[in-house]
């Protein structure tokens, strides 16, 4: 848990010093490409939020109203960034067609440009750590907010595009520019949404996740077959639910211990899955 809070706040970190350049350098310019970079990070900073809470809310225990944990909170908040951010990426590309036909002054672009040349290696590297958290903790929070970074580099590139193209003497780089930036936050919004409704909905774990978890009990000897195996995501938590049969006139002790070990085989070797139920049935 200490490493996904501490990547969680780290990536706040980064989110707050690049929302806080980013603004000053579209106040300075002028670039409508800056300013639509400025509300992506600051949505980048919200989602950062989002996944520090979540990661500390899927913690707590299951209660009273929630037998099964909280890891929901987390999706239901990926579900309401997701369209604000929707909103953001409308509100961005209606106003980058409105400045394409008639672009504004874009005033000392170097130091945008400086600015992204410097925000894109920092986003990179930023995503490239957060998701090895993200796999090594098996979050979803933290594999989502890398996400966000790697988008990040994309949109980076883009507006320094479109900054180079002003520079240049094309002034409709920018608004051309921020236009790419309102995609690349739609792009992020569908993912968020198809996420979380895979959640809501109690989907199964993707293939091979379910292939790793049968591989388990095929290999396990001293039972003579399963059946009824089931899965579905809770959050960032993958529950399994299996009927085992035993040979007839196993011990109840045998069959328990038997039960046990394959439900820890089963947590060692797919760290997503955090819970197993196992019915024990004789042959």
């Amino acid at each position: 848990m200490g490493s996904k809070l501490g990547a969680a706040s780290l990536s706040i970190g980064v989110n707050t010093v690049l929302l806080i350049s980013k603004i000053a350098v579209a106040f300075i310019t002028g670039s409508i490409g800056l300013y639509a970079e400025s509300a992506h990070s600051f949505f980048d900073l919200v989602a950062s939020g989002l996944a520090y809470l979540g990661i500390r809310k899927a913690q707590e225990p299951e209660d009273r109203t929630h037998h099964f944990g909280h890891e929901k909170f987390e999706n239901l908040s990926s579900m309401l960034q997701a369209f604000l951010i929707t909103g953001t990426a409308c509100v961005v590309m209606f106003e980058a067609y409105q400045k394409f036909s008639e672009p504004g002054n874009v005033e000392f672009s170097e130091a945008g440009i400086v600015l992204m040349l410097i925000s894109i290696p920092v986003t990179y590297f930023t995503s490239r750590y957060l998701g090895d958290i993200a796999k090594k903790e098996g979050s979803s929070a933290l594999e989502a907010d890398s996400a966000h970074f790697t988008t990040d580099v994309v949109s980076s590139a883009a507006v320094l595009a479109g900054l180079v193209a002003v520079k240049l003497g094309f002034p409709q780089g920018d608004p051309l520019a921020a236009a790419v930036v309102g995609l690349v936050m739609l792009y992020i919004s569908v993912e968020l949404l198809l996420h979380s409704f895979y959640v809501f909905m109690d989907f199964s774990p993707d293939k091979a996740t379910m292939a790793k978890i049968t591989g388990v009990l095929v290999a396990e000897k001293r039972i003579t077959r399963f059946h009824k195996l089931r899965a579905r995501i809770a959050g960032s938590r993958i529950l399994v639910d299996v009927h085992i049969h035993v040979p007839h006139g196993t011990p109840v002790e045998k069959a328990h211990m038997i039960s046990h070990e394959i439900e820890s085989r089963i947590l060692r070797d797919v760290p997503q899955v955090k819970e197993v139920s196992i019915h024990i049935e004789p042959d």
